[in-house]
């Protein structure tokens, strides 16, 4: 049979040949098996620190409120990143690519003028962001789905609430960790899987790079289940998936998502120990016209900068 016909020393991409759907389905199933085992064995570690039973394990981790439970909340979304984004990824890179490494583009490493201009980027999208967030809390929902207008918003301010719960801290270790936890492993984890296999993925989909861009923001804003913030987070899917297919690489995206990620930890923590007088929510905003108009202006002038400087011909995107 064909697919006895192996050099042995190929260890990689034994499922290389699947089609594009079945590609889908595998990286699906990974995901999932990968998720619930992962969730399941940091509630069982839960039931060992707090010697309890998991439905009491599931209560505290929903509301931590001591730093015992708060310090266990952050280890537990360690453990459900690399069992959602990491590890069901390399798993699916190693069936499905004689390379991971260069599939991921781990070998690529981008110019300080790239990785500074995808920086700058993050910033310049501020104040548009805003007004993006503003324009998604406004939107009204018809009489018939108030109640799911209801559970959006409270879905809202739980993940709020548990995000401040997360970040309090008054110490440059807690900031450290904080920085790991809500910055370094997302950013890594979340570019894997939504940017270059994601990407990857629905480019052979829908034949089209742009198609596949658009469909992982999509994909990326709506696995937060922050819906009142959702269309700030599909232009940020956006930016960093185009930032992914311009460079080819995905230290770009991850550079970028990082900064995004860490600034906001980085501006609570000073608003919290009383540095700044900004909350991080407020950051960048403003309600003056030309500066959110401006704002837009310069992103797109930073994007097609970078798009000119890493080489238009080789990026796909014609």
């Amino acid at each position: 049979m064909p697919f006895l016909a192996v050099n042995p020393m190929k260890h990689f991409g034994f499922l290389q040949n699947l089609s594009p759907w079945g590609k889908a389905l595998l990286l699906t199933a990974l995901v999932i098996m990968s998720a619930l085992f992962s969730a399941f064995g940091g509630l069982l570690a839960g039931k060992v620190v707090f010697g309890s039973d998991l439905e009491t394990v599931f209560t505290i981790l929903s509301n931590p409120s001591t730093p015992k439970a708060i310090a266990f909340m952050k280890f537990y979304q360690m453990i459900n990143q690399f069992g959602f984004f990491i590890v069901p990824v390399f798993l699916f890179a190693f069936l499905i690519s004689p390379s991971p490494s260069d599939y991921f583009t781990f070998n690529k490493i981008p110019g300080g003028i790239a990785l500074l201009i995808s920086a700058l980027i993050i910033y310049s999208v501020l104040p548009f962001n805003h007004f993006l967030t503003e324009l998604n809390g406004d939107i009204k929902f018809p009489g018939f789905l108030d109640s799911m207008g209801d559970w959006m918003k409270d879905k809202e301010l739980q993940a709020e609430k548990l995000t401040e719960t997360i970040l309090k801290t008054r110490t440059l270790g807690g900031l450290a960790v904080n920085l790991v936890v809500v910055a370094l492993i997302p950013a890594f984890g979340e570019e894997l899987l939504f940017r270059v296999t994601g990407i990857n993925l629905l480019k052979e989909l829908t034949k089209n790079v742009h198609w596949a861009i658009i469909i992982s923001a999509f994909v990326f804003a709506f696995f937060h289940i922050q819906f009142l913030s959702f269309l700030p987070r599909f232009m940020l899917g956006l930016l960093l998936g185009y930032l992914f297919v311009i460079t080819g690489s995905i230290w770009a995206p991850v550079f970028a998502h990082f900064v995004n990620n860490a600034s906001s930890v980085i501006i609570f923590y000073l608003y919290y120990n009383g540095t700044i007088d900004i909350p991080m929510g407020d950051f960048g905003a403003t309600q003056n016209t030309v500066y959110i108009i401006g704002s837009l202006l310069i992103t797109i002038w930073l994007m097609s900068m970078l798009y000119y400087r890493e080489g238009a011909d080789r990026t796909g995107l014609g």
